[in-house]
């Protein structure tokens, strides 16, 4: 062979392998496209859930699945709240015993506190060994038990909203030839990216809607959500010979309240008000906030001397109580409803209103 052809089958053997090279790069690309492709299709999916669900528990569970499902070997997997205290609560879990959720670490107990105090996504490559050495014997026997050690490498991601640390979202492996890498761990701050504003999105829906029913201040319903149940209650009523009591309550001298102590003060009262007229009346009952220091109570089932016996109990309960050594009282006005009546929601509401006004007036004779 002539060293002219030689050299020829050299350079075409070159421009060939140089060709397969740039085939297998095409390849690999559209292949790695085509896998984000699938990663965004499944994100996009997830952020859809996230924002059709209400439940919080249920939120952070699409989250956690989404996220061990997209992980390569990922077989487990937590997200932990954090507390006011700075404490982590395990949220939900995936591939362990539910009674994890009984279990709080401390915050010098996290991996990504000891490596970078929650900046960044960090690699766990012996999770068993870190666990045992920073984690308190209590807990590390509590886990054992649990089989919660026998993971072999994990990813842990902090969650961030609003450039606040809520929390951390795990991804374990229990398989023992499994080593997370570089890779796994660009995949999981891609994930986590997208997860955070879709919770973001979620917690915030959700607020919206719960300000829509429920009074910011007391937690108890406000008075959109109140007309909403009366009416169904008026109904059941009509359809299914129900009974109830109304029951409209307004604080005493709550704006002389105001006015001497300040309305920081007069919403503290608002709070351990409420508070306590719900913790004395059964769940199936309704309070709601109605506008300042106007509350109404619906008591199912409940009319006559037994409606005004809730009342005296709890009348004697928050004449008994004092709020920063101030004694709160207040007045209330009963109406019964029952099916044989014919009387209307709206004047129900009236009669029991006047009940009550009448009742605070009979104080300061």
């Amino acid at each position: 062979m002539s060293v002219v052809n030689t050299v020829l089958l050299i350079l075409t053997l070159f421009f060939a392998l140089i060709a397969l090279y740039q085939y297998k790069l095409i390849k690999d690309f559209n292949k790695s496209q085509e896998l984000m492709e699938k990663i965004k299709e499944k994100l996009y999916q997830t952020s859809e859930k996230v924002l059709m669900t209400e439940n919080e528990d249920e939120i952070y569970s699409i989250v956690l699945n989404t996220a061990v499902d997209l992980i390569p070997n990922g077989t487990n997997g937590s997200i932990l709240v954090m507390d006011e205290d700075e404490n982590f609560h395990f949220k939900v879990v995936r591939g362990f015993h539910e009674d994890l959720h009984d279990l709080v670490l401390k915050k010098e107990e996290v991996y990504l506190n000891s490596v970078n105090k929650f900046k960044e996504t960090a690699i766990i490559e012996n999770p068993r060994k870190f666990d045992e050495v920073n984690t308190n014997a209590e807990t590390i026997n509590e886990l054992r038990k649990r089989d919660a050690l026998n993971i072999y490498c994990t990813i842990s991601a902090p969650i961030y909203i609003d450039n606040k640390l809520i929390g951390l979202l795990n991804v374990d492996s229990s398989k023992p030839e499994c080593r997370f890498t570089k890779k796994e761990l660009n995949l999981m701050n891609l994930i986590k990216s997208e997860l955070q504003i879709a919770l973001k999105n979620a917690f915030a829906q959700n607020k919206l809607k719960y300000l829509a029913n429920f009074d910011e201040l007391t937690g108890v319903m406000n008075r959109r959500r109140f007309n909403k149940e009366f009416s169904i209650e008026m109904e059941k009523i009509k359809q299914e010979g129900k009974e109830f009591s109304l029951v409209m309550i307004d604080v005493d001298e709550f704006k002389a309240i105001n006015d001497t102590y300040g309305h920081n003060f007069g919403d503290k009262v608002l709070k351990c008000f409420s508070s306590l007229i719900k913790s004395y009346i059964s769940e199936t009952d309704i309070i709601a906030r109605l506008s300042g220091d106007e509350f109404v109570i619906l008591f199912r089932n409940c009319i006559g001397d037994m409606a005004k016996e809730r009342m005296d109990k709890i009348t004697d309960i928050i004449s008994s109580k004092k709020i920063n050594g101030i004694n709160i009282s207040f007045s209330h006005g009963i109406c019964e409803v029952r099916d044989f009546d014919n009387i209307t929601a709206e004047e129900a509401i009236v009669l029991a209103d006047t009940k009550m006004y009448s009742c605070k007036r009979s104080k300061r004779i």
